[in-house]
């Protein structure tokens, strides 16, 4: 009995903490309430009235667009940058010179005669492959024994990482799967041929592809080495692996947008020409960057850093690389980005990969894939050192007929 007497004065006291409580609360908020509003109604007059909201036609070509923003990780322990040591980089006095190669695809005994006619002396020169020195022709091992013997330096192309793909995967299947991966099923998911030239490969051979950087940077010359290209207006170290293995267009995605908003603004144009409200305008068509036809001084132009902090970026500055033929050339984009900047921030990139264009010189690029395998020929671009030129450097170029 006594307890459920003490049950009941302890629920009574916690019903009247509660109410007491509630009350107090609302007291206090309508006072302050009060109070606040006494104040207001004080400094109305004198106030400024709050600016009017500005309403702007933003479509979806303005949402904010980016490319490669963020550091890439690494992909199964994929180098993407390496520089190439300072005392292999040529300079007037020393007389070095670089012999870079294009697209080998396994044809040693080719490479050897192009390295008679270069004059090649291991004393004096570096030999450097632009990427898929091996599969499709004869002899793979091969040549990937005399670039070891040379101590020559490379970058990984897209059938280099293939062939290391589809080694470590085989190499990771056991029990089932590995009985499941029969000839037919690798000719089906079209690893066969990689494969193949793969088994063909010593274990040495392998881990010194395996080490290869994507991009080398030969930077006393303002020089990049990748297989396949570079997105202009991206740093290095943030472009993507694949793409610059295997790109050989850019697309411009808020171009496209734009384009397709002009067609949609004028088909609605059309259909209310009768109105007299004035259809609205989407933003102007993008304006192309400097010609090559404007001067260029050594205190004019931005740098990639001063890019990179506008708030506002063109259409053509956000370009995503494909592999495809359809969009614009990567190099000529690349180019007419270099005039933008400043002399001593402009970059050449040397690459392969695009065998159908064959080689291609422009300012600040070289095309060395001159289509070997099939008959082309081989290319070397042999680099001096520039007298008197800061980062600045003399070519030749040299080729031997692959027929």
């Amino acid at each position: 009995m006594a307890h459920q007497t003490h049950r009941r004065l302890f629920i009574a006291a916690a019903v009247f903490f509660l109410i007491t409580s509630s009350y107090l609360c609302a007291t206090r908020l309508y006072n302050a309430s009060f109070i606040r509003g006494a104040k207001d109604d004080k400094t109305k007059q004198s106030s400024p009235s709050p600016p009017k909201p500005v309403h702007v036609h933003l479509t979806d070509a303005d949402l904010s667009m980016t490319y490669s923003s963020f550091r890439r990780p690494n992909m199964d322990g994929l180098t993407l940058m390496a520089s190439l040591p300072d005392e292999l980089v040529p300079t007037f006095e020393n007389q070095r010179r670089l012999v870079i190669v294009g697209d080998i695809h396994g044809m040693d005994a080719v490479l050897e005669k192009l390295l008679k006619k270069v004059d090649f002396d291991g004393s004096r020169d570096h030999l450097i492959a632009t990427g898929d020195m091996i599969n499709k022709g004869p002899d793979s091992p091969g040549v990937v024994s005399r670039l070891m013997r040379l101590n020559a330096s490379a970058v990984r192309g897209n059938h280099e990482d293939r062939i290391l793909l589809s080694l470590a995967e085989a190499e990771a299947q056991t029990g089932v799967s590995k009985d499941l991966s029969s000839a037919d099923a690798e000719a089906h998911r079209g690893e066969s041929e990689f494969l193949a030239t793969g088994r063909k490969l010593s274990k040495e051979q392998v881990q010194w592809l395996a080490k290869l950087p994507v991009i080398l940077s030969v930077e006393p010359l303002r020089m990049f080495i990748a297989h396949a290209g570079l997105v202009p207006g991206v740093r290095p170290e943030l472009q993507d692996p694949w793409a610059v293995m295997n790109m050989r267009t850019l697309i411009y995605p808020r171009e496209d947008m734009r384009k397709n908003e002009l067609k949609k603004t004028k088909r609605d144009s059309a259909n209310n020409s009768t109105s007299d409200e004035a259809a609205p305008q989407s933003s102007p068509p993008p304006t192309d960057l400097p010609s090559e036809s404007e001067k260029e001084e050594e205190e004019e132009g931005e740098t990639l850093e001063s890019i990179a902090e506008k708030d506002a970026y063109t259409d053509r500055e956000v370009a995503i690389p494909v592999e495809g033929r359809d969009g614009e050339k990567w190099a000529k984009a690349w180019n007419r980005f270099q005039k933008r900047l400043k002399k001593s921030h402009r970059y050449t990139v040397v690459y392969g990969h695009d065998a159908k264009r064959g080689f291609r010189q422009e300012r600040y690029t070289f095309g060395l894939d001159s289509n070997c395998v099939r008959g082309g020929a081989l290319t070397a671009l042999v680099v001096e050192g520039k007298e008197g030129g800061k980062g600045g450097f003399t070519h030749t170029v040299m080729q031997v007929n692959c027929k």
